[in-house]
């Protein structure tokens, strides 16, 4: 008795997209097939899952940043004036956050010391705003009297700082 080949090898394909992983394995036409229906049904929920994750845009941020704090030998600055002691300790964190991550500050915290000498308002001002901020979870505090941005804070940022280069108050 003869055995008939397949006319077609048999193909192999291993994929990993995000943390979804498949094997297929048949002719090149039942691979291919069954590989597109995988991107249909892992990609638009990959695409979802990325539109509604938080991903902060270091350079997009500094890029924003840019004209309202500066990086100093001494540390950071504050150059705008005219703000709120909460929109001054939110651009302060925020230039610090970022700062951090582009290896220009050492640490993203601030003490609230540190805090009021950047934004120019008095330490009682700092401190009391601090704990608003806390309950508002925009800033967190770590250690002994050190706050930083959390990512409620970097939105919230995001609005004051397009507020400050257009001059339109955001929703």
């Amino acid at each position: 008795m003869r055995r008939e080949v397949s006319s077609q090898p048999s193909l192999k394909v291993h994929v990993e997209f995000g943390e979804s992983k498949a094997d297929f394995e048949g002719t090149p036409d039942e691979v291919a097939k069954a590989f597109i229906n995988f991107l249909n049904n892992v990609y638009p929920a990959f695409e979802l899952a990325k539109k509604l994750s938080f991903n902060e845009d270091t350079v997009k941020l500094a890029e924003t940043l840019v004209g309202v704090v500066e990086f100093a030998p001494e540390g950071l600055l504050l150059t705008v004036q005219d703000v709120s002691a909460e929109e001054a300790i939110l651009l302060s964190l925020l230039g610090a956050h970022v700062g951090n991550k582009l290896g220009k500050v050492e640490s993203e915290a601030l003490s609230a010391i540190g805090l009021s000498k950047t934004t120019g308002k008095a330490l009682k001002t700092i401190s009391n705003q601090l704990a608003w901020m806390v309950d508002d979870n925009l800033v967190e505090r770590i250690g002994r009297g050190e706050y930083k941005i959390t990512s409620t804070g970097i939105k919230h940022s995001e609005k004051i700082l397009q507020e400050l280069k257009t001059g339109v108050k955001q929703p």
